[in-house]
């Protein structure tokens, strides 16, 4: 777990151009039009439907930049160079799919918790590699689905344990961040506050890295076990 941590932290500092022009391919947009509605069309009390915008824009946009950022790391773990063109290409390319297997994962995340059938967390875990499996195994709906439960069999502890340090580093930071604008209400502004959530955005991209990394490791000790197999086998 330490290991894919450590890579994913820097991997992340060592492409953050890359990366920050990517995420913010979609987030920037999307911050400057929920922060327009927060400061100038909606009240506060409307903080609802600024939360629901948020995940509207992260349900029908976000596969375009995280297709994209699954591309950027994998050429990184290859030895090739990408572009920014190159990486949104192909997170434009592979909307759809990851769309519609997102939409289905959320879909049967969503009616497990309703009937009560499998606590939501461990479904989050178990599909926590789709966004790689899709964009790079050219696999979609439930068997990507099926094949994001096989690849983190054994390890979903490491990927929750992973996924909760990153989030408090980054609920650290966003407390950081946003605690100027309660002490001093002057610089509680539109700007500064489509700058603190663009940057937290970017900063979030670090877990998206890391569930890549464990995608790949996950792959790379399957195809491994299987070349062991086959020499047994023969032997």
């Amino acid at each position: 777990m330490w290991r894919i941590l450590n890579e994913a932290v820097w991997l992340w500092g060592n492409r953050l151009p890359l990366f920050t022009a990517i995420i913010l391919t979609v987030w920037l947009p999307g911050n400057l039009l929920i922060n327009w509605l927060a400061f100038y069309v909606l009240s506060e009390d409307d903080w609802a439907k600024q939360i629901r915008l948020t995940v509207w824009i992260e349900g029908i946009f976000g596969p375009i930049y995280l297709g994209a950022l699954v591309y950027a790391v994998a050429c990184h773990k290859l030895g090739q160079a990408v572009s920014y063109p190159q990486a949104m290409a192909v997170g434009l390319k592979n909307w759809r799919r990851l769309f519609g297997t997102r939409f289905l994962a959320g879909l049967l995340t969503l009616l497990r918790l309703i009937l009560l059938i499998v606590p939501g967390i461990v479904l989050l875990v178990r599909y926590a590699l789709i966004d790689a499996i899709v964009v790079l195994e050219d696999t979609t709906g439930q068997s990507a689905l099926r094949r994001s439960t096989e690849l983190t069999n054994g390890r979903r502890w490491q990927i929750f344990g992973a996924a909760t340090v990153l989030f408090i580093g980054y609920v650290a930071m966003s407390f950081g961040i946003y605690l100027p604008t309660g002490v001093a209400e002057q610089l509680d502004t539109m700007a500064y506050n489509v700058i603190a959530d663009s940057v937290l955005d970017v900063v979030f991209g670090v877990i998206q890295v890391a569930m890549v990394l464990f995608f790949w490791a996950a792959k790379d000790a399957q195809a491994a076990g299987r070349v062991e197999g086959q020499a047994a086998a023969v032997v």
